[in-house]
């Protein structure tokens, strides 16, 4: 089997990728790094190998800053890169600061999630594209952000299969986290299914998991009248939104809610980021690349390395893999076509939900039914969702001005056209279907 990792020189991403294939499932055939930064791309391939020697796993590492020679013979690639990403970050803070509209500097929502979506898709397409001509049969893991507009995009303007992974609504790299511990349960007694639009999932069914009782109004009463003053500062803040909205929606807050806020107007309690979204500074980067050099050398072991403790929490190698076998499975978060998961969706648009893996398929599970208020807050996102994805393969400025209109998370519409018109010439160079 050929993976493909499309920002293979990360030092987040690309160390769980490469620990997954060899530690956790001692993969067997070709793993590709691809990256502009070839420096990078190439310590972590040659860590990467080192690994694989250590474990005794016969899988071949490589490195390449050219994709094209990288996925001919591919069966699944893995999108994880932001282009310029703390740059251009930046870039969008500073006008809209200019403007007035600092609350509006997001990552995944409002104006700055709209151009983060615009610059993440041109990226994605052209990646689509060479898949189309060079490897049609593989599937696209998508970790990249903005995840639904990017899935929607490639899903919806091009033949190559796709799937998003982002597991924020679990608050943990093991499960889900934190939602147990509200009620004073431990993970694994508790089933829950949560479901939505990624960055914005909500707590649907929670069950314990030996006599099958219902849970979900013990949490619900816990974050109305629960007694949180034992509980650290930051989450009380958290509760007091999730409070907030399961008045007004109808239902418990899944993910964090500075995620879920993004997509909505501007909220009391939550926290908007004043620095980019993106990890590691310029030093940081300098001791990881000397420490992969190390591992590679042999002078380091991979575990005490810090590369390799703080991982991702997301791991499309297993999909991949159980998908290649055909065997069965299920994920609790994947974004996916809606099918009949959601009914209030069409079944065409992309969803955070849980999935089944059956004989190499994808089948998302049928969801509870939602609150009004809530099914009509994320059929507007929804709505959004596949403007901007449109707006951005077509360079459609029309489209774009459209999804302005409807985002419910840009309020001021007059002030946000012209921002959009002059963040759209400060990209331009990273969007060339604008000019």
């Amino acid at each position: 089997m050929k993976i493909v990792l499309i920002g293979g020189g990360s030092f987040v991403f690309a160390p769980t990728v490469l620990e997954d294939c060899i530690v956790k499932h001692r993969m067997e055939g070709e793993l590709v790094l691809v990256d502009l930064n070839l420096e990078a791309a190439a310590a972590m391939a040659g860590a990467g190998r080192a690994l694989a020697r250590q474990h005794g796993v016969d899988l071949l590492v490589s490195e390449t800053d050219n994709r094209e020679e990288a996925l001919p013979g591919a069966d699944f690639v893995i999108l994880s890169a932001a282009p310029q990403g703390a740059l251009r970050w930046k870039m969008d803070f500073d006008i809209l600061k200019q403007f007035g509209l600092d609350d509006q500097a997001r990552e995944c929502g409002g104006l700055g999630g709209m151009l983060g979506a615009f610059r993440s898709i041109a990226m994605a397409m052209e990646l689509a594209r060479d898949m189309e001509r060079l490897c049609p049969a593989a599937l696209l893991l998508d970790v990249t952000n903005p995840m639904p507009r990017v899935v929607t995009a490639v899903a919806r303007f091009s033949s190559v299969g796709v799937a998003g992974f982002c597991n924020i609504a679990h608050r943990s790299g093991q499960g889900y986290g934190l939602l147990p511990g509200l009620i004073g349960r431990k993970p694994h007694e508790v089933d829950i299914v949560t479901g939505g639009l990624n960055h914005f999932a909500w707590v649907l069914s929670m069950k314990d998991k030996q006599s099958g009782a219902d849970l979900l109004p013990e949490l619900r009463s816990f974050v109305e009248h629960g007694d949180w003053s034992g509980l650290d500062e930051d989450l009380q803040r958290e509760l007091d939104v999730m409070k907030r909205w399961l008045g007004q929606y109808g239902a418990v807050a899944a993910g964090a809610v500075d995620h879920h806020a993004e997509y909505l107007p501007v909220q009391p309690g939550i926290r908007y980021p004043q620095e980019p979204p993106y990890h590691g500074s310029a030093a940081e980067r300098s001791l990881r690349l000397e420490e992969l050099r190390a591992i590679a050398a042999g002078t380091l072991d991979a575990k005490d390395s810090g590369i390799f403790r703080h991982g991702s929490w997301e791991h499309p190698v297993g999909l991949a893999l159980s998908l290649a076998a055909g065997s069965d499975g299920r994920l609790d978060i994947l974004n996916v076509a809606n099918g009949h998961a959601i009914q209030e969706l069409p079944p065409e648009r992309i969803v955070e939900v849980p999935v089944r893996v059956r004989g190499g398929k994808l089948e998302a599970e049928p969801l509870p039914e939602l609150p009004p208020a809530l099914a009509e807050v994320i059929r507007q996102l929804s709505d959004v969702h596949e403007l901007v994805a449109q707006a951005a393969v077509a360079g459609d400025r029309k489209l774009a001005r459209k999804a302005v209109d409807l985002d419910p998370a840009i309020e001021d519409k007059e002030t946000a056209y012209a921002a959009l018109d002059r963040m759209l010439e400060a990209h331009a160079d990273l969007l060339p279907a604008f000019a």
